[in-house]
């Protein structure tokens, strides 16, 4: 089933909520979003092997209740694993903690800006449409004096995001197709966030360039169909 960008009265643009709410996706942005979780999934990321909570004081110079509290935020978002270490003699095991199997393979580039840009907008208290603006402000800033031709500018944010870009590029209309969606899992999860951040990126980069509008931008699920920003010319542009 497709979404779309729909144009409504005064020029505005409305993404229409088909998604699910994304539960596990906010609740990972969550617990990365403060400092010393942060620091606590790192360290256990590069631990060679799991590690106690006595380790974990000594090394964040907090008490025990407060790492089990860290802890157990980053457990339930799926981002460490808890276990007992195997009896030795007398006395309760400890409970030891490492790096989940899915964090252990690590992000994406895709989905590390993903989760910084999620971080960004609920530490502003922001909407992801927001931070996608000023996030194509600053794509556009970088990219525009490369391309003389202004579609080249969206071309190559979404390859930054590691799409597989298709352009149609005629002398009135272009469309940018992006196949194979590097946030699937993302999407989903939290389609609306998600998509929501990527048209926030493309009006931002928009508004920084000259000569171009966005028409559409039909969203699909990933195994469904690609996604597709259609786009007009106000004047002849070429590279």
């Amino acid at each position: 089933m497709a979404d779309t960008v729909s144009e409504l009265p005064g020029g505005k643009l409305a993404l229409s909520p088909v998604f699910g709410p994304g539960d596990e996706l906010r609740s990972r942005a969550v617990a990365l979003g403060d400092p010393t979780r942060y620091r606590i999934f790192e360290h256990l990321l590069k631990s060679a092997e799991p590690v106690s909570v006595s380790e974990l004081t000594e090394f964040t110079r907090l008490n025990h209740t407060g790492i089990r509290h860290h802890l157990e935020i980053l457990r339930r978002s799926g981002l460490i694993d808890e276990y007992r270490e195997p009896p030795k003699g007398r006395g309760r095991p400890r409970l030891l903690y490492e790096a989940s199997a899915e964090a252990k393979r690590g992000p994406t580039k895709a989905y590390e800006r993903l989760s910084l840009l999620l971080i960004e907008a609920m530490t502003t208290q922001s909407s992801v449409r927001t931070i996608g603006r000023k996030e194509g402000v600053r794509l556009a800033t970088e990219l525009a004096p490369k391309y003389s031709d202004p579609v080249r500018v969206i071309h190559e944010a979404m390859i930054g995001w590691e799409f597989s870009v298709t352009l149609v590029n005629n002398r009135d209309f272009a469309a940018v197709v992006l196949n194979k969606c590097p946030l699937e899992s993302a999407v989903n999860l939290a389609g609306k966030t998600v998509c929501g951040l990527h048209l926030g990126i493309i009006e931002g980069i928009l508004s920084k360039l000259q000569g171009l509008e966005l028409t559409d931008f039909e969203i699909h699920l990933p195994k469904v169909a690609a996604c597709k920003i259609e786009l007009r010319r106000h004047t002849e542009s070429a590279e």
